[in-house]
């Protein structure tokens, strides 16, 4: 949960969770709060901004056997979705990954976080980076096309129930 000072809203919860699980574990500094919430002030002031798309879809390229959820080597790996279609994504590489079979099935068509976390009960400090960078940015993109960036959200599960 982002501390206090982070504003309860859409964009605040995507840039606070982007500068923890995704910047500040690449950047080496996994856990410093204070080169996260540096970085989560920079993603909002927009000095720096959350990377294109390319660096997830290389990663997803070069590993077509591991599964981006467990890690776990199969050659029957299948594309998933990372987002749901239901919230009306667009087909295309932005939104898949390679997972396992037991992933894939177990996943379906649920929520990122909400299946992580209450379905795996696995902390959400520990979603793979590739899949919940793939998370952010779509829902950046999705709430920016939808003037709902302000809206109020509680936590990175709610992030795309804040669009109904």
């Amino acid at each position: 949960m982002p501390p206090p000072s982070v504003p309860r809203r859409v964009e605040d919860i995507i840039f606070y969770y982007y500068a923890k699980l995704v910047i500040a574990p690449s950047a080496g500094f996994g856990g410093n709060y204070g080169f996260i919430i540096d970085a989560y002030k920079r993603l909002k002031s927009g000095e720096i901004r959350m990377s294109d798309y390319e660096r997830e879809l290389l990663h997803i390229a070069e590993v077509p056997n591991i599964c981006a959820f467990c890690e776990s080597r199969s050659a029957n790996c299948k594309i998933t979705h990372i987002v749901s279609r239901s919230f009306g994504i667009k087909p295309g590489m932005h939104n898949i990954v390679y997972a396992c079979e037991t992933c894939c099935a177990s996943k379906g068509e649920k929520d990122l976080g909400e299946w992580w976390c209450k379905d795996l009960k696995r902390p959400r400090d520990e979603i793979p980076r590739v899949p919940l960078g793939l998370y952010l940015k779509i829902a950046y993109e999705l709430h920016k096309v939808n003037f709902s960036l302000r809206k109020s959200c509680q936590s990175l599960e709610k992030l795309f129930r804040a669009l109904e």
